[in-house]
C-alpha cells in the first residue's frame, strides 16, 4: 500500500492505458485490413433503408473497432450527397451497438492467455512472408495487448478500490447517480475512446467489493461513457458542412435520449442486468458488458420508430447554410437493374453522368478562384467533387456492368462504351484539377510563393482547360458530334501555349539567383496536368 500513487504505480496506471488504446488501434487497423478496402462501399450500398443501416453498421464497427470511424464514413457519404441523413442514422444507431463488442470481449475475461495471444501475434508479424500474414499478426497482437494493458492497470486499480476515500467517492456517486453520468461522459471525452474508458470501468468494477462499487454506481458511469463518445463526432464536424453536422447532432440526441430513459427507469434496469448476472453466474467485468449492450440495443429498438422524427427535429436545429456545391442525387443508379429494359437502363445512365459532368465543369471555376484567392472554400469545394466524382464512376460501373449484354443492338453498344470512355476521361480530369489543389497546398506547408509569372501563367492554362471542359461537356450532354473541329483548335492552342509558358519559364530560372526547391521541382508538373486536360476533352470530342 505504501507504492500506491507512486511514480511506480501511475507509470503502471498509464503505461497500461497506453497499451490498451494502442492495441484497441491495432487490433481495429488489422481488421480492417484483413476484411479488404470496401468497407465504404459496403456501407454505400446496403444501407437503402435505417434497418439494413442499423445492421451494417453494427457489423462495421465490430470490424474496425471504432464506432467513431464508422460514423465518420457515413458522415463521409452524406456529405458526398451519397447517402441521405435519413440512411446514415441507421448507421449511426448501428455503430452504437457494434461497440458494446469490445466490452463483450473483455468480459470473457481470458487475460492469462494475452502473453501468448502476444508472442503468436509478433511471431506472425515479424516472420510473415505477405501482407496477409502481417495484418493477420498485427490483429492478433492488438487482441492480446487489449487485455495486457487492462491486467496492468488492475494490478494496481485493487489496492486504490479498498481505501476508505475511494468507498467515499462511490458512496457519493451512489447518492447523486447524475455525478457518475458526468464522470463517465467527461473520461470519455478526455480519452476519445469509450470502449478504453468501459474497458476501465470493468477492470475497477471487478476489483471493487460488490457492496460497496455496485452496478447502481457502475451503470450511470456507463451511460455517461456512451455520451462521452459523440464529442469524438462532433469535434469531427466542426469544420464540416451542414449534412456533418447533422449526423454529428443526431448522434448526440440519439445518445442522450437513450441516457435519459434509462436513468429515469435506473433501479428497474439495475434489477435487469442483476437477474441476468444472477441467472447466468456472471463475473463483474462480464455484467458491465451485459449493461452495455443491453442498453444499446434497447435505446435503438425505443428510438427506431421514432427515426423519422428525430431526423426533421435535427433538420430544424441545425439549419443549412448556402453550399457552394449543388446537391446531387444519384440514387437513380441504386435501382435494382433487373426488369429495366437496356436502352432505358443506359439512358438512365447518360442522365446521371451529365450531372457529374456539370460538377467537374463547376470544380474549374472554383479551381481557378482557388488559385486567384487561396479561400479554403473553393479548395474544399475542389476536392469534395473529385470525392464524388470517384464515388460515382463506381456506382456508374456497377450500374453498368448489370445491363444485359446481349440484349443491346449495335448503337446500344457503342452508347454503352462511350459511356464508360468518356465518363474515364471526365473522372481524369477531375484528378488533374486534385493534384494542382495537392501542388499549391503543398507549397504553402513549404512557405515557399508562387512569382507573379508562376500565377498568371497557371491561371492562363487553367482557363483555357476550364473552357475546353465546358465546351466539351456541354457538347456531349447535347449529343453535338460536330463539336470535334472547336476542341481540336483548341488543344492545338494549349500545346502551343504550354510549350511558350515553360521556355519562357526556364528562362527565368536561369537567370534567377534565389531558388525555391519545391516550386522549381513542379511546376512542369503543374503546366503537364493541365495540358493533359485539354487532351481528355480531346478524347470526349472525338467519342462524341
Amino acid at each position: 500500500m505504501g507504492d500506491l500513487f507512486s511514480l511506480s504505480w501511475w507509470g503502471t496506471i498509464v503505461g497500461g492505458l497506453a497499451i490498451f488504446l494502442m492495441c484497441i488501434t491495432f487490433l481495429g487497423e488489422g481488421l480492417k485490413k484483413l476484411a479488404g478496402s470496401k468497407l465504404k462501399d459496403i456501407i454505400d450500398k446496403f444501407t437503402s433503408t435505417p434497418l439494413k443501416g442499423i445492421l451494417v453498421g453494427a457489423g462495421v464497427t465490430v470490424i474496425i473497432q471504432s464506432s467513431s470511424a464508422t460514423t465518420a464514413l457515413a458522415i463521409g457519404l452524406i456529405a458526398a450527397g451519397l447517402m441521405s441523413l435519413k440512411q446514415a442514422v441507421g448507421v449511426i444507431m448501428g455503430a452504437n451497438i457494434g461497440t458494446t463488442v469490445t466490452s463483450f470481449l473483455i468480459g470473457l475475461d481470458i487475460a492469462s492467455y494475452a502473453p501468448f495471444f502476444l508472442l503468436i501475434g509478433a511471431f506472425l508479424f515479424l516472420i510473415g512472408k505477405n501482407q496477409k500474414i502481417h495484418n493477420l499478426g498485427i490483429t492478433i497482437f492488438g487482441f492480446g495487448g487489449l487485455f495486457f494493458g487492462l491486467t496492468l492497470m488492475e494490478s494496481c486499480l485493487k489496492p486504490l478500490a479498498a481505501l476508505p476515500e475511494f468507498e467515499q467517492i462511490v458512496q457519493t456517486f451512489s447518492n447523486n447517480p447524475f455525478l457518475g453520468v458526468l464522470v463517465g461522459m467527461i473520461g470519455t471525452a478526455a480519452i476519445q475512446s469509450s470502449s478504453a474508458f468501459i474497458g476501465v470501468l470493468q477492470s475497477l468494477f471487478a476489483a471493487s467489493s460488490s457492496t460497496i462499487f455496485t452496478l447502481s454506481v457502475a451503470i450511470p458511469i456507463l451511460f455517461g461513457s456512451n455520451l462521452g463518445t459523440t464529442i469524438t463526432a462532433i469535434l469531427a464536424s466542426l469544420g464540416g458542412n451542414t449534412a456533418a453536422k447533422r449526423a454529428a447532432g443526431f448522434h448526440v440526441l440519439f445518445n442522450l435520449i437513450g441516457t435519459i430513459i434509462f436513468m429515469l427507469l435506473l433501479t428497474p434496469y439495475c434489477h435487469l442486468v442483476e437477474g441476468i448476472a444472477s441467472t447466468l453466474n456472471l463475473d463483474p467485468k462480464m455484467q458491465i458488458a451485459i449493461a452495455h449492450i443491453l442498453f444499446n440495443i434497447l435505446t435503438t429498438i425505443i428510438l427506431f420508430p421514432f427515426t423519422t422524427l428525430l431526423v426533421k427535429f435535427v433538420t430544424k436545429i441545425i439549419p443549412s447554410k448556402k453550399s457552394l456545391l449543388p446537391e446531387i442525387d444519384l440514387s437513380a443508379l441504386d435501382k435494382n437493374i433487373m426488369g429495366i429494359v437496356p436502352i432505358k437502363a443506359l439512358d438512365i445512365a447518360f442522365t446521371e453522368a451529365n450531372k457529374i459532368g456539370d460538377l467537374v465543369i463547376l470544380s474549374g471555376d472554383y479551381l481557378t478562384k482557388y488559385v486567384e484567392t487561396l479561400n479554403p472554400e473553393y479548395k474544399d469545394s475542389v476536392l469534395q467533387i473529385e470525392s464524388n466524382v470517384d464515388i460515382f464512376n463506381d456506382k456508374l460501373n456497377h450500374f453498368l456492368t448489370n445491363i444485359e449484354h446481349q440484349d443491346l443492338g449495335l448503337s446500344e453498344m457503342k452508347l454503352y462504351t462511350s459511356l464508360l470512355k468518356v465518363f474515364s476521361d471526365i473522372e481524369r480530369i477531375s484528378d488533374h484539377h486534385e493534384n494542382l489543389i495537392e501542388y499549391l497546398e503543398n507549397s504553402k506547408e513549404r512557405r515557399e510563393k508562387l512569382s507573379s509569372f508562376e500565377k498568371e501563367s497557371i491561371l492562363k492554362l487553367l482557363h483555357h482547360a476550364t473552357q475546353m471542359t465546358s465546351i466539351v461537356i456541354k457538347a456531349f450532354n447535347e449529343h453535338n458530334h460536330d463539336i470535334i473541329f472547336e476542341i481540336r483548335n483548341l488543344e492545338n492552342e494549349m500545346d502551343d501555349l504550354t510549350r511558350k509558358i515553360r521556355e519562357e519559364y526556364f528562362s527565368k530560372v536561369v537567370k534567377r539567383e534565389e531558388s525555391r526547391s519545391y516550386i522549381d521541382m513542379v511546376f512542369i508538373d503543374i503546366t503537364s496536368n493541365l495540358e493533359r486536360i485539354g487532351d481528355h476533352c480531346m478524347n470526349i470530342a472525338e467519342e462524341i
